[in-house]
This record gives structure tokens, C-alpha cells and sequence, in this order.
């Protein structure tokens, strides 16, 4: 997959879940969605560093 539509993608699915994020701080859905919405987060945010740090920061 070329890396212009997994970013693309990965947008998508970032956004969905910030919405239902949002909707477990507002109780409109269990707040332990939240809670692994954020697991889920962190562990993206730290791939994604990681991923770029191994390709030389371009």
C-alpha cells in the first residue's frame, strides 16, 4: 500500500474514533471506549515515531 493512502486511511479511522472519544466523555457511550480509544492513541503515536525515526526522519 502506498504510504500516501495509509496516512489517508489512517485520518479516517482517527477521526471516527476522536468522535466516539468524544461521545464517551459525554456519556453517550461507555467511558471504557474512551479509555482504550486512548491505549490505542498512545501506541499509534509511538509507531509512527518510531516508523519515521527508522526511515531517517525524512
Amino acid at each position: 500500500m502506498e504510504k500516501r493512502t495509509f496516512y489517508r486511511i489512517l485520518l479516517a479511522i482517527v477521526l471516527i474514533l476522536a468522535v466516539v472519544y468524544t461521545m464517551g466523555i459525554m456519556g453517550l457511550v461507555p467511558f471504557q471506549w474512551s479509555y482504550y480509544i486512548t491505549i490505542f492513541m498512545i501506541v499509534l503515536f509511538i509507531y509512527l515515531k518510531i516508523e519515521k525515526r527508522l526511515q531517517g526522519g525524512q
